[in-house]
């Protein structure tokens, strides 16, 4: 690993590690607050998984909501939120973030970032802010660089997290910077920001065999860092038994599959849309418009793990663009879609029988037509697909992140297993659990990892030692 240029402070206020959304806006509230910040991203350049995500943001009560005329509430938030957690959410998280999600969004937009309401169909609440992907962090990135009480340096790991032995108080990290080891003392507060582990075999072995194989799709530094420094300490742990993948992780060139570890391929989710999927059987399976995290372990049963995604020109040209979720156009170019101007040829393509496709997807037509799969149950997004030519992606699970991880309270400070503060040390983004619960609400993830990082930074910064 290349040395980072520069020099590396040996001391700094507030620590924080992990330049992704969480840790942009914690270095930024706490440098706000009165702190020198020093933070450090692991690979050589910022942004982690929130660079590559779809740029989505979850929020209620915005400006875009009410020009478009959206009626929503805290409480539907609230209940749309623990819904998809299975009620097993951490409540004082959920609280916190109802509370300071508003104050967040007005955060982002005073930073220069723009946000665009995606129109969901009744009778669903849109909630959806999109910026394009990686736009919101590298605009963080610009006010981080701008900041006269932020330092960063890029290619530079957390390694282990010292305590005192007076105080237990968290006052050092040993950081690897380059090819070199140093101690960095921490007056006020160390904040991890580290992102998930869903680059990380051995922690997938243990928390989630049954994704090792997955398409892996997170941050190519995400490793589990921040987990394993805070479990170092005593850390407890929250929503790791319920860590997911999601179904759409599309694969180039099948089947002639030829990935590579840094790959970060795109997701598909045509199935959310009007698309249908098929096993290698060249047989529908399932009532296709579900979440993708629902999915997961029923397209994992599938010969192979694999599932194809078969849709039409009309879906085609509403290709999202500027992001790495439905961007058909660019994955049809990467060779993560194939085209064809006949149902047999794409069957031919991927080794199904095409006369057995070609029948599913007449009689799938024919329902679409009569307004009732009656295969699947299938109501939401039903309309044939039978405008040439016709495309089909390959797709299995991916590991996008881990939503699981340190356990934290209701000031973001991590805990141990007996719910006491580890003093110093506070954690925000993906290596915090608790706040998603067993499932995953589509678009918290950068909204949360904003809103908490901004908490947590604050809170680090006004920690007294």
């Amino acid at each position: 690993m290349l040395r980072e240029s520069g020099v590396l402070p040996e001391e700094t206020d507030v620590l924080v590690l992990g330049a992704g959304i969480a840790g942009h806006c914690a270095a930024l509230a706490a440098a706000d607050a009165g702190a020198r910040v020093l933070l450090l991203e692991k690979s050589s350049q910022p942004g982690g998984s929130s660079a590559i995500a779809g740029g989505a943001f979850a929020f209620s009560g915005t400006d875009e909501q009410k020009e478009a005329g959206v009626e929503d509430s805290i409480d539907s938030f609230r209940q749309a939120l623990l819904s998809s957690g299975k009620q097993k959410n951490n409540r004082d998280l959920v609280e916190l973030f109802l509370e300071k999600q508003l104050a967040a969004y007005s955060f982002l937009k005073s930073q220069g970032i723009r946000f665009e309401l995606f129109k969901t169909p009744p009778p669903e609440t849109p909630r959806v802010h999109l910026t394009g992907t990686g736009r919101a962090v590298t605009k963080l990135h610009m006010q981080v660089q701008a900041h006269p009480g932020i330092e960063f340096f890029s290619k530079s790991a957390g390694g282990r997290l010292v305590r005192s032995v007076e105080s237990g108080r968290v006052e050092a990290c040993l950081v690897m910077f380059g090819d070199r080891e140093m101690e960095v003392q921490v007056r006020r507060g160390v904040v991890l920001a580290t992102g998930g582990f869903s680059r990380s075999r051995e922690l997938l072995g243990i928390y989630a065999p049954e994704l090792t194989t997955a398409v892996k799709h997170g941050g190519v530094a995400n490793t589990g860092d921040g987990l394993i420094m805070a479990c170092d300490l005593g850390a407890g742990q929250a929503d790791l038994g319920y860590v997911a993948g999601s179904f759409g992780g599309a694969i180039r060139n099948y089947p002639d599959v030829a990935s590579k570890s840094d790959e970060i391929p795109p997701l598909i989710f045509a199935f959310q849309d009007t698309a249908i999927m098929v096993n290698k059987n060249g047989r529908r399976f399932v009532d296709e418009a579900q979440s993708y995290k629902a999915l997961g372990s029923i397209g994992m049963a599938q010969p192979d793990g694999v599932a194809f995604q078969i849709f039409d020109d009309t879906l085609m040209s509403a290709s999202l663009g500027d992001t790495s979720v439905n961007n058909y156009q660019e994955a049809l170019l990467g060779g993560y879609i194939r085209e064809a101007d006949t149902i047999g040829e794409l069957a031919e393509m991927v080794g199904i029988d095409p006369a057995v496709l070609e029948e599913t997807v007449r009689v799938y037509n024919a329902d679409a037509i009569a307004g009732k799969d009656r295969a699947f149950g299938r109501t939401r997004r039903l309309k044939p697909i039978d405008n040439p030519p016709y495309f089909l992606a390959a797709t299995a699970n991916a590991i996008t992140s881990t939503y699981g991880g340190v356990a934290v309270d209701g000031a973001l400070a991590v805990v141990d297993w007996f719910g006491m503060p580890i003093e110093g040390l506070y954690a925000a983004g993906e290596v915090a659990g608790g706040f998603h619960g067993a499932g995953y609400f589509s678009a918290s993830s950068l909204s949360s990892s904003a809103t908490f990082g901004l908490e947590a930074g604050r809170n680090a910064a006004l920690s007294a030692a």
